[in-house]
């Protein structure tokens, strides 16, 4: 890109945590991991949070060496093969419409239960905000992302500390003695709350000091959104419950919490669909500038690629808009949920790869990456394995389609190199 604003630390911080949705991915999220789990989702939510670090020191070594924009898809391109790298930018398109989606889904999802609102009017509401000020510009986005990202902080452990006052500050060990029956499916939907840091590996050109910035925030952000969320899980279990927590707040904090809830809700679904818009536009652009895309979705416009936000931003739009036609909030953040877990498994793999790869020439110097990248391959195949096997089998059929339209697009553009 041509000139272009810089974005401070701090703003990328907020943005990465901002990327996580905070309170919104406890609300959803949090409400299918405790239907798997019910009181041990705070011992879930630790382990899924030791997940997200292992795939989190994997982009920590990754981001620290490239400074190039596209993220996995560029870890990829460049370490493994051009196919593997089209592919994982591919799937990273997908995992930025599906993260981004769920995110904005749970925000309709907790607006709807609050007001009784349309969930289509509601889906438009989030979606054509968040894509708004993506399109108006990286700097806006930024600023929103910090005054929100504060507040939800102190939301976040106001309400954990409340609960622990409700139930005596009843301290308990969390680790069960045997492991719970649906632990992968858990993770697999809990993964989505602390994982923000993926979304800013995706810009490093438009972000201050970028090799450090972006590698401190990417093992910062899940260190406290999963420290947060654990004890938010940890509070609840400690109380006893196992429900639906937007009931549980509404019933706690009546109409003044409802109104409160409901605000916090619009913003941070609007925030979520912030970090994955731009993380899933700037992957865009930077497949057409390479020749891997329509060469058109890369054209400028002051240093942003407009054409690659408005396109991502139409794609979130319609498709969030046919599921809330099609399905009620919770189902279709089941759904979209599903997705944005194993494309987020898919795409941590292949940077587990690439790390690996990096590392093999001089094992012994790369030894604690080596390490990084297997604990991670481990981790996230074990998941990914098991979540083929027990998800909705419409939801995996979409999500290996989308693989083998990914590997046909490589394909075809090896094919078209050759010919010419």
């Amino acid at each position: 890109m041509g000139s272009k604003p810089k974005i401070s630390p701090t703003e990328v911080f907020f943005l990465s945590f901002g990327g996580q949705s905070p309170f919104i991915s406890l609300m959803a999220f949090g409400t299918v991991m405790i239907s798997y789990v019910g009181i041990h989702s705070g011992f879930a939510m630790i382990v899924t949070t030791l997940v997200v670090m292992a795939n989190a020191s994997v982009v920590y070594s990754l981001s620290k060496r490239f400074n190039k924009g596209g993220g996995y898809y560029t870890y990829a391109l460049h370490t493994l093969t051009n196919n593997l790298g089209i592919t994982t930018g591919w799937m990273y398109i997908l995992y930025s419409l599906s993260y981004g989606g769920t995110l904005m889904m749970g925000g309709v999802y907790v607006l709807n239960l609050l007001t009784g609102i349309s969930p289509l009017y509601l889906t438009l509401i989030v979606s054509i905000l968040a894509s708004t000020i993506v399109i108006a510009g990286v700097k806006l986005s930024a600023k929103y992302a910090v005054a929100v990202g504060i507040l939800e902080i102190i939301a976040i452990l106001g309400l954990s500390i409340f609960f622990m006052y409700r139930s005596g500050f009843a301290f308990y060990n969390p680790i069960p003695t045997s492991l719970p029956m649906n632990l992968p499916e858990a993770i697999l939907f809990g993964i989505g709350i602390p994982s923000g840091y993926s979304s800013i590996v995706s810009y490093p050109e438009e972000i201050e000091n970028a090799s450090k910035t972006v590698s401190r925030i990417s093992l910062l952000v899940p260190v406290i959104g999963g420290g947060l969320a654990s004890f938010f899980f940890y509070a609840l279990a400690a109380l006893g419950f196992t429900g639906n927590l937007v009931e549980l707040l509404t019933s706690e904090f009546g109409l003044v919490g409802g109104i409160l809830i409901s605000a916090i809700a619009l913003s941070d679904a609007v925030l979520g669909g912030i970090a994955y818009l731009l993380a899933g536009s700037r992957t865009l652009y930077n497949m057409s500038k390479n020749g891997h895309l329509i060469s058109y979705l890369a054209r400028e416009y002051k240093g942003q690629p407009k054409v690659a936000e408005v396109l991502i931003s139409v794609l979130v739009i319609l498709s969030l808009s046919f599921l809330s036609m099609n399905f009620s909030p919770l189902v279709a953040l089941g759904l979209i949920g599903g997705v944005s877990g194993m494309s987020n498994l898919y795409i941590h793999m292949a940077a587990g790869v690439s790390l690996a790869r990096m590392g093999r020439k001089k094992p012994l110097k790369h030894l604690h990456e080596i390490a990084f990248s297997v604990v991670s391959l481990a981790f996230s195949a074990w998941v990914l394995l098991i979540s083929l096997v027990q998800l909705e089998k419409y939801v995996v059929y979409f999500f290996l389609g989308w693989i083998i339209l990914g590997f046909l697009l490589a394909e075809s553009l090896e094919m078209v190199k050759e010919e010419e």
